[in-house]
């Protein structure tokens, strides 16, 4: 099987262009003193004619092929962004099962992202720190959960055995009890 091409010929051209041309992908901005501006976000084909000006030869299709895995890039970014702001404040108390969930899922959704793009050590760095929020906040999940877990544990031990002096059983049956019905092993 052929291995797939990494790099974009957009990859080459200097990092100042790129800059602009992912300016007008992302953003839709119109670089300043650029002739032939017009209203609206920049086309494909609008880049390939500013390259140009700018004395460089694209294809559209190089363009549009690039553009498209920026802008899955960009998504990825900005949903990591709104997950970090979301997340942000989370503490154990706060973390639920859907929390834990949905940090798997963007977890699993970066890491695709990443190996299916060439990226620069700032996007890495960025989506390291991504990663690392999102693993924080299923370990929260998982903490919350195994406290809640042993606190109704810890209840239900408390109960049993008021009943049982209420009732007076005496203490193998207690114990009977705990292991055999709640599980309770001490």
């Amino acid at each position: 099987m052929a291995k797939r091409r990494t790099h974009s010929s957009i990859d080459t051209l200097p990092e100042t262009l790129r800059d602009t041309m992912t300016a007008m992908v992302v953003d839709g901005d119109w670089p300043s003193g650029y002739p032939a501006r017009t209203e609206g976000k920049p086309t494909y084909d609008d880049i390939v004619d500013y390259c140009g000006h700018c004395g460089v030869s694209v294809s559209r299709s190089s363009v549009a092929r690039w553009a498209k895995g920026l802008l899955a890039f960009e998504r990825m970014r900005s949903a990591a962004g709104i997950a970090r702001r979301v997340m942000g404040d989370l503490t154990a108390e706060a973390a639920t099962e859907t929390q834990k969930a949905a940090a798997e899922i963007m977890t699993a959704q970066i890491i695709e992202l990443i190996s299916d793009e060439q990226l620069r050590p700032k996007d890495i760095s960025m989506i390291s720190g991504a990663i690392r929020d999102c693993t924080q906040v299923a370990l929260k999940a998982d903490q919350y959960i195994r406290q809640q877990v042993q606190a109704k544990a810890k209840l239900a031990e408390q109960q049993i055995e008021q009943i049982a002096v209420k009732k007076k059983l005496d203490a193998e049956t207690l114990r009977q009890i705990k292991e055999q019905i709640y599980g309770i092993v001490g």
